[in-house]
């Protein structure tokens, strides 16, 4: 690597002044979001002619913020040298204000006195992200997948194939109206097929649920022709938008298993000919049907569960019909608790939601994995449940100093975290190849597992050079003076993550392409973070050594491109926005390889990193 100049310095300590901010008074939570006692946080830069909260914009309503006087939104570079630290930590404690009862730190995200957004750290030459060339400070790769989505939102929109927000709702517009009763049930039990073994659990239904309905239709719209699909789809989105508004802002008369079982359903599918993304936010939806499910005290479930075998097993009287409802009530619970979060892993935001260990007992584990579909897709809640638990043990984990003892107690953070992950995955392995059911699904699980692994290991990097970067160490080989145990850990851990991700693109060509398509959208920022490390891989090791890093990396990209195309069920689907910018990044990297010197290149045997 080489020395970095001085107006790369310059612009480092501009970026780090520029990151020691944070707002001069307080400002409370909007209105509406005061009233529904949920997370209220300002996305916009200051400049916007309106500001208007995250939530409100996103529901299209207006926002208290509005009419407030804009100077309370200014930032002032007040804050003490020294102490970036200290306001790093604080901007990531993600705490729903108003919600638990928990003070809200001033400049935290989940607060309304947040800081607007800044870079973490800048670009600096030669880091892996540095070939992508984006302006400095519009993404923060702290936040590997949110930043991946932000990425694919502009790659999409430079290609074309941009979406417009809904229109407005057909007066009296129902289900019933657009499509035929043929229709309804073909969308039904297509849905119900293909992605409700996503969920693992059958959703509750009392009674007759025109909003599952409503929700089902919506997102397996997709699988219709594109000339049927463009007269409905837009309707579908604009009706169910139009419910879920009424779901959230009408919360406590909406507080039905049928309005928290819809909402996080939608989460995880954007429908597609619908809304663009700046309309919709997964992250949102999810900890609405968290903040129902609290109020509803589904959160409750999993120890009501435990407490009635206990009773049983002391030979009890337990009505079936009790202990049913408890256990599906779980079951509804750690699924809920699962997907915020899937939706919150490499965000930077944290889960509002929390599991208790009683999970471990509701759903044991046993010597004889799956035995049927029920037992499956229990088995698969649990072992979710242990790999985000896991997950989100080994993102907390940072590196308070150089000394030996804080150097140590980092690695063996990373390590105890690994060995869990690594107890995980060996469980999860073989049930795609012993069971007879939900193949595609127990194979799918494991990309979640190989990208939490790459996202601790990544996170190990992040956290080492956010350790310099604050203290304002400006160390071209700062990687090597990290050395747990005497080790050079995070070379060793990097070309680790270069495998990982390799493996994850392998998983995914192994996968029936009828069915990718129907992955939760989020698992596509997975793929295109996974294609991302290889092609920023190769980057960093032509750049730091002078060889083109040898492997099948470029043939695993382009098939992992045409398998993306193959599953896109349109222009505007996850997966073909995902394929979009992995064929951008791979350009980059096909251009660079054209403009040098073959003559100039170390040998490919060279070993990297020697």
């Amino acid at each position: 690597m080489k020395r970095q100049n001085d107006s790369t310095s310059t612009r480092s300590s501009s970026a780090a002044s520029s990151r020691a901010t944070k707002r001069t008074k307080s400002v409370q939570a909007c209105a509406k979001c005061r009233q529904q006692k949920t997370r209220c946080e300002i996305l916009d830069s200051a400049d916007q002619p309106v500001i208007r909260c995250h939530r409100c914009k996103v529901l299209e309503v207006e926002c208290s913020y509005q009419t407030m006087d804009r100077s309370l939104f200014e930032v002032a570079r007040t804050k003490p040298k020294g102490d970036e630290h200290g306001e790093w930590h604080d901007r990531n404690l993600d705490v729903l204000s108003g919600y638990s009862g928990t003070p809200t730190s001033m400049d935290a995200p989940g607060s309304s006195n947040a800081s607007l957004p800044t870079d973490l750290f800048p670009n600096k030459p030669h880091l892996l992200w540095d070939f992508l060339r984006t302006p400095q400070g519009s993404l923060d790769w702290s936040a590997p997948l949110q930043a991946i989505q932000e990425l694919m939102k502009q790659s999409a929109d430079s290609s074309g194939s941009r979406r417009h927000p809904p229109p407005p709702p057909v007066l009296n517009d129902s289900l019933d109206s657009i499509l035929s009763i043929n229709q309804i049930q073909h969308l039904t039990s297509l849905f119900e097929h293909n992605y409700l073994p996503w969920l693992n659990f059958v959703p509750i239904r009392e009674t007759h649920s025109p909003i599952l309905d409503l929700v089902y239709c919506t997102i397996a719209s997709r699988h219709f022709d594109e000339a049927t699909r463009s007269m409905v789809a837009p309707r579908l989105q604009s009706l169910t938008a139009e419910f879920v508004a009424k779901m959230i802002f009408q919360s406590r008369r909406s507080e039905t298993l049928e309005s928290i079982q819809s909402l996080f359903i939608l989460s995880l599918w954007a429908p597609v000919c619908g809304a663009d993304e700046d309309f919709r936010d997964g992250r949102l939806l999810v900890a609405s049907a968290v903040s129902m499910a609290h109020d509803m005290r589904l959160n409750d479930a999993c120890q009501i569960a435990a407490r009635l075998r206990e009773r049983k097993a002391k030979g009890e009287d337990v009505s079936d019909h009790e202990m049913f409802d408890a256990i599906n009530k779980t079951r509804l619970w750690i699924a809920l608790t699962n997907v915020e979060s899937l939706l919150c892993t490499g965000s930077g935001r944290h889960p509002l939601s929390k599991r208790t260990a009683e999970y471990l007992t509701t759903f044991p584990l046993t010597s004889n994995l799956p035995s049927d579909m029920a037992s499956g897709r229990d088995l698969r809640l649990r072992l979710l449940a242990e790999l985000f638990d896991i997950t989100e043990a080994g993102l907390a984990i940072r590196l308070q100093s150089l000394s030996e003892a804080d150097v140590n107690l980092w690695y063996d953070g990373f390590v105890h975290v690994l060995s869990n992950l690594s107890r995980v995955a060996r469980i999860l392995l073989p049930l795609a190849v012993v069971g007879d059911f939900d193949v595609f699904y127990f194979k799918a699980l494991n990309i979640l597992v190989r990208t939490c692994r790459l996202l601790i290991l990544y996170q190990a990097s992040v956290s080492a050079r956010e350790y310099f970067v604050h203290k304002e160490i400006d160390s071209p080989f700062w990687f090597r003076e990290v050395r747990p145990h005497g080790l050079l850990i995070l070379i060793t851990w990097g070309k680790e993550n270069m495998a990982v991700s390799e493996s994850i693109l392998v998983l995914l060509l192994e996968l029936d392409v009828r069915l990718l398509g129907t992955s939760p959208d989020y698992i596509f920022n997975m793929i295109a973070f996974a294609a991302s490390y290889v092609i920023g891989s190769k980057f960093l090791v032509l750049q730091s050594i002078g060889i083109d890093l040898p492997g099948s990396g470029e043939k695993l990209l382009c098939r992992t491109i045409d398998r993306l195309n193959q599953c896109s069920y349109s222009p505007d689907s996850p997966a073909r926005k995902c394929a979009i910018l992995i064929s951008w990044m791979l350009s980059l990297w096909e251009d660079k390889l054209a403009s040098l010197d073959p003559q100039k290149l170390f040998p490919s045997g060279y070993h990297y990193f020697h």
